[in-house]
């Protein structure tokens, strides 16, 4: 057969250098070697919580920035500046709350409130429902920083 025809061969590694500069060659193959094993053993977020603790921040955002243009939209077919900014500010409040509720994350040293969380106008639930929190504190391990080491706001 004619070598176009005939399927390649298995492809060869190249040669590794001959020369001093082998030393760092085979430091660093044995470097990224010992990062994808330490990536195979803990691969990280399994695809529902990547799903719901990332990748619908996004989408959210997407939807609710065309609901925003739908309702700036109507409200500039129908004049009327005061509908416009009333509508706009409790769409804004709504998407505020709901974005709350959905992933709000206290700050990594914040302590338990003292009298147990209150909910408010700003911050409906303790911790928002598709957070590693949330799921922490639903299995009953604490949430917040059990440590109780200084607080960041000290050192101001």
């Amino acid at each position: 057969m004619s070598p176009i025809l005939d399927p390649p061969g298995p492809a060869e590694p190249p040669p590794l250098p001959q020369s001093g500069m082998d030393a760092p060659y085979r430091a660093q193959l044995d470097r990224v070697a010992q990062e994808k094993q330490a990536a195979l053993a803990e691969p990280g977020l399994s695809w529902h919580d990547w799903l719901y603790f990332s990748a619908f921040k996004w989408w959210l955002a997407i939807a609710l920035i065309a609901v925003d243009g739908w309702i700036v939209g109507y409200w500039i077919e129908v004049p009327n500046v005061y509908g416009l900014a009333a509508s706009l500010a409790l769409a804004l409040y709504l998407e505020f709350v709901l974005y709350q509720y959905l992933w709000y994350r206290p700050e990594p040293r914040e302590r338990a409130p003292k009298g147990g969380f209150r909910p408010s106008w700003h911050r409906p639930v303790e911790f928002g429902r598709w957070t590693p929190e949330r799921r922490l504190a639903a299995e009953g391990h604490p949430a917040y920083d059990p440590s109780g080491g200084p607080d960041p706001r000290e050192f101001l």
